[in-house]
């Protein structure tokens, strides 16, 4: 119990201390340091470069101490940088520079790293117990120190002013040194990373415990004392299930080199190696181990094993997803991928490859084992596609969109690449719109390239992954190993891997929705009713060639409403009338619900004609989260349907131009006359005759005022004044349509004002029944060209407003 008071206490210092203080964290990591307890051995080297350090020398090194080993130098690669997104099944798309595991990789607790000593089950809980040591802090465990100064290329970018203008702000907040600290720990590796402002030089050191070569840890003991055999790499090559590859080296006249040289090499097995050989011989190669695009790219049992190896000692748990290894052989290169799998293992692909064992030390090397013969990536995607027989037609299409300058080299990128015989699929009018550059061309090619590196390994049973049109695509890989896209298409040649990224290709194009054509649309999505009204209407040419459209469409249930019964029947055998129809429901701009706004008017396609949206919140305490919108209040309910060029959205009612005022409405309607009669002379007449108005009239019937005591209904109609007063309290100064309330729980009103500044509650039961104050509305929107007429039972009677237990402005956006 005192422990965990003692842990409150600490908590509370920490935030009480700081929230004064302007750190900018967009340039620190998270602190750690002071939870130092079981950062001990790491902060005293930390310290040592941070302590008593205010003429920091811009060429100073951290002293590696005399008792750590010395182990290969290896260079931070710089990556870009992508968005992540989690894939269902066996495909994670994984930021390039970073590992592939779901989890956080600083451990504790979720968002604040791992703080030994604190939050571990160490230190203030004691678990650990007094004797506790790190695995880091034992034997046979190498250092690694690195320091680089953040701002030396801003520096250089920014103008004088800039600088010092920021120079001063950072002076302002640090006035001396602060450094911010940063750990993390896998299986093989301990690394903390701590930045330093010193007066606005911001400096990164970095100090990561691994085990020593030729050292590996044991479970359960300190530091790595499991000592490894170091054999020659050509005999560890042997060891590991690769004597025909050991074989072949020497048949290459490359044995001296992997006795004399440092390599990391991809050892083919055995079986895999066996498996290219019987391959090349069934296409009758000349040299057993040359596999031929054509003359130029010929790839001899020499090149075969260059291909396979990289300089100096790598290993592949130092490496991030997407890093590139240059390769023996001229411009050749190697791209690991890892891919998360279940129990938050990986899986790692050298050149789509998979790597089944990997780190196998040498003493003069280190052997990964491959389950493939590892294709050089020697040319550019485009250099690829330009030269691949089978892709002319895709190879055309990447040019008419002007989409393949987008193909940097030094990306990484998956093109799913339709064959020529997949373009011959389509019909000859749709493919050659597509050829042309018509048909949203460009929608189609983006829906064919990935962000990422996708190997046709990483796919296992469904699998999901995003393009860069933002879009989905779906993956599944049957049980005969063959992987579909979307239900779509195939892969039917996998893995053609370039420099920058690899090709797989697909037997049918994948048409997005957002390619489709707006008729296509309406019929795909079984808007059979409303489909056919265009074709009547003569509209479909004319719609589908539309450029930057939105539709709204009534659903087929819509069109089968009474009332929309009736409005289709006053058309019919109009075709004039039926088109404008049509075309209300059409608008000349792609208006997605992102782009929506409250009380917006918009111009339709049938002349001067203008639809009114209303957007509504319908979450308690959270009036500005808007989830529900209307189009002259018929509900929106289905959002962004993409099409060519256009947006298709799907409404509840068929929408038809209002043509009168509330003023009009209430004068034409035999049922308000009462309200009529004392609306007329007052102030609230010309509010509700007013075209720029923005209203809605809740309006009581006859039978209502019949339920007034004689007297007072005299009252109204004789007093002006007291009318005036009387019918403001019924109009809302705001566009409500009863799509837009929605029930709330317990404790929550709807308050919604009125043009009188007094407010009216708004409220809806579990049947659907919808009550202003004590009145239920009884007819539902009818819309007018300044607002929204409601038709209530009770008349609302002016009064002072209580404070209501917890109340805010529902529709007050």
């Amino acid at each position: 119990m005192h422990r965990v008071a003692l842990l409150l206490g600490l908590l509370f210092v920490t935030v009480h201390g700081l929230r004064n203080v302007d750190y900018h964290y967009d340039e620190f990591f998270p602190s750690a340091k002071a939870f130092s307890e079981d950062l001990e051995g790491a902060s005293s080297d930390v310290e040592t470069a941070t302590k008593d350090r205010e003429d920091l020398s811009p060429n100073y090194k951290d002293p590696s101490p005399n008792t750590a080993e010395e182990i290969p130098e290896k260079k931070p690669k710089e990556t870009p940088n992508h968005d992540t997104s989690l894939l269902q099944g066996g495909v994670i798309e994984v930021n390039a520079g970073e590992g592939p595991t779901g989890f956080n990789p600083f451990g504790g607790l979720p968002g604040f790293g791992k703080f030994p000593g604190l939050f571990s089950f160490g230190g203030l809980f004691g678990s650990d117990g007094p004797n506790f040591q790190p695995w880091w802090k034992g034997d046979h465990v190498c250092v690694e120190r690195e320091e680089s100064t953040d701002d030396e290329d801003k520096s250089n970018s920014n103008s004088s002013a800039e600088s010092s203008k920021r120079k001063n702000q950072t002076e302002n907040v640090f006035s001396t040194s602060i450094s911010l600290s940063n750990c993390f720990e896998t299986a093989n590796k301990y690394e903390c990373i701590t930045k330093v402002n010193n007066h606005g030089i911001v400096k990164t050191f970095t100090v990561r415990y691994k085990c020593c070569y030729g050292y590996k840890r044991k479970e359960g003991a300190s530091g790595c004392t499991e000592e490894v055999e170091l054999k020659p790499l050509l005999d560890t090559i042997n060891d590991v299930g690769g004597k025909e590859f050991s074989n072949l080296i020497k048949t290459t006249g490359l044995e001296d080199k992997f006795k004399n040289e440092n390599i990391t090499v991809f050892v083919p097995s055995d079986e895999a190696l066996s498996e290219f050989t019987d391959r090349m011989l069934e296409l009758n190669q000349v040299d057993v181990y040359r596999r031929r695009r054509d003359a130029r790219n010929a790839l001899s049992s020499h090149d075969l094993v260059l291909s396979h190896i990289t300089p100096g000692f790598i290993d592949l748990n130092d490496l991030n997803n997407e890093d590139v290894l240059l390769g023996e052989k001229e411009k050749n290169s190697i791209r690991i991928n890892a891919y998360p799998t279940k129990n938050f293992g990986k899986m790692i692909t050298a050149n789509c490859v998979r790597v089944t064992k990997e780190n196998n030390l040498a003493s003069n090397g280190i052997a990964h084992v491959v389950d493939g013969v590892i294709a050089p990536a020697t040319q550019s995607l485009r250099e690829i596609i330009d030269q691949h027989p089978q892709l002319t037609y895709f190879r055309r299409l990447l040019e008419k969109t002007d989409l393949a300058k987008n193909l940097k080299d030094d990306g990484h990128f998956t093109i799913f690449a339709p064959t020529d015989e997949g373009f011959n699929s389509l019909d000859e009018k749709t493919r050659q719109k597509i050829m042309r550059g018509e048909q949203c061309a460009k929608n189609i090619v983006k829906n064919h390239v990935i962000l990422h590196t996708v190997c046709s390994s990483a796919i296992v049973g469904n699998a999901t992954t995003h393009n860069v049109a933002g879009d989905s695509l779906n993956f599944e890989r049957t049980d005969d190993g063959s992987i579909s896209i979307d239900g779509k298409a195939k892969i039917i040649k996998k893995d053609i891997v370039a420099k920058n990224g690899v090709i797989q290709l697909i037997d049918k194009i994948l048409v997005p929705e957002s390619a489709l054509l707006i008729s296509e649309i309406l019929e795909k999505q079984n808007f059979t009713k409303f489909r056919q009204l265009i074709d009547e209407a003569g509209l479909t040419s004319e719609i589908d060639s539309s450029e930057n459209a939105t539709v709204f469409v009534p659903s087929d249930e819509a069109l089968s409403q009474p009332e929309a019964v009736k409005i289709l029947d006053s058309v019919k055998g109009d075709k004039e009338k039926l088109k404008e129809l049509i075309q209300y429901h059409t608008i000349g701009k792609k208006l997605e619900s992102c782009d929506m706004n409250n009380n917006q008017m918009i111009k339709t396609n049938d002349g001067e004609q203008e639809l009114r949206l209303n957007l509504y919140s319908t979450v308690p305490l959270f009036a500005n989260i808007i989830n529900r919108a209307t189009v002259n209040c018929a509900r929106l309910i289905g959002y962004d349907e993409k099409a060519c060029g256009s947006v298709v959205h799907e409404v509840n009612k068929v929408l038809v131009p209002p043509t009168d005022t509330v003023f009009d409405i209430v004068n034409s309607n035999e049922n308000y006359s009462t309200l009529a009669e004392i609306i007329k002379g007052t102030e609230a007449e010309e509010i509700l005759k007013q075209s720029n108005q923005s209203i809605t009239l809740v309006a009581p019937t006859n039978e209502a005022f019949e339920k007034l005591e004689p007297d007072d209904l005299k009252k109204l109609k004789d007093d002006k004044d007291k009318a005036n007063v009387f019918v403001k309290n019924h109009i809302l100064s705001e566009v409500l349509c009863c799509a837009g309330v929605s029930s709330q729980g317990w404790g929550f009103n709807n308050m919604i004002p009125t043009v009188s500044e007094h407010q009216v509650q708004i409220s809806k039961n579990e049947n659907g029944d919808i009550r202003v104050g004590k009145a239920q509305i009884t007819e539902c929107d009818n819309v007018a060209t300044n607002g929204v007429v409601h038709t209530i039972n009770r008349v609302l009677l002016p009064r002072r407003t209580r404070v209501p237990n917890i109340g805010f402005f529902l529709f007050d956006i």
